[in-house]
């Protein structure tokens, strides 16, 4: 008896073609999604981005590799949705902070934008550099990591915070950023202990620099 959502032959669609779907309720589709996600973080801690396949994936999620490919096109794909959650988690921390103005205060952005930067709430810190070129090379927004997308994406956010200098570069803000998913592509180099206090450091920097003098 066939257990995934969708028999594909050698477990991967070809031709576009799909077989009779298995009888998975809703729940049991939301609930294989989650599981799907929650690996997906672990296998990426546990051997890094670039040698999870989605043989793996499947298998520590207890479903066939076919089944996999009914939730998500491609391991590209499934990456995406991995980013996306995480982005989403991100928000959801946001919203209880802008329920009173709608606005929160610079001290609270700091505070918010450092714990996205925690390990236990960004994947991407926990990337290697050869991730991060697996992850460039085969991206499925074209402008994830491009300057206009990260402009766009701290403006909005920006957008909501009190206190800031009217003359305020964003690009600065992005490049401080940048340099500590660098740090953390290299974190080998550095002395384990302080790390984390050195990241500290660099959002201090940047309480510093954005706010009105």
């Amino acid at each position: 008896m066939e257990t995934q959502e969708y028999k594909y032959r050698n477990g991967k669609p070809k031709n576009g073609r799909k077989y009779m779907p298995a009888n998975f309720t809703e729940e049991q589709r939301q609930n294989i999604r989650e599981k799907l996600i929650t690996i997906g973080y672990e296998l990426i801690r546990e051997i890094g981005l670039k040698k999870m396949k989605v043989s793996v994936i499947a298998q520590q999620a207890d479903i066939a590799t076919g089944t996999f490919y009914h939730f998500f096109d491609s391991k590209e794909a499934y990456v995406q949705a991995l980013i996306e959650e995480q982005d989403r988690k991100m928000q959801e921390a946001l919203i209880p902070l802008l329920q009173n103005s709608g606005k929160i205060t610079l001290e609270q952005a700091i505070r918010w934008f450092r714990d996205s930067f925690r390990t236990e709430n960004n994947i991407l810190m926990e990337l290697t550099l050869e991730d991060w070129v697996w992850l460039k090379s085969h991206r499925t927004k074209d402008d994830m990591f491009s300057a206009a997308h990260g402009e766009q994406e701290a403006m909005k956010y920006l957008s909501y915070v009190e206190g800031v200098r009217p003359d305020l570069d964003v690009r600065i803000i992005i490049n401080f950023f940048k340099t500590i998913y660098s740090m953390a592509q290299n974190r080998e180099t550095f002395i384990p202990e302080v790390f984390e206090t050195n990241i500290d450091m660099i959002f201090e920097c940047i309480y510093r620099y954005a706010a009105i003098k």
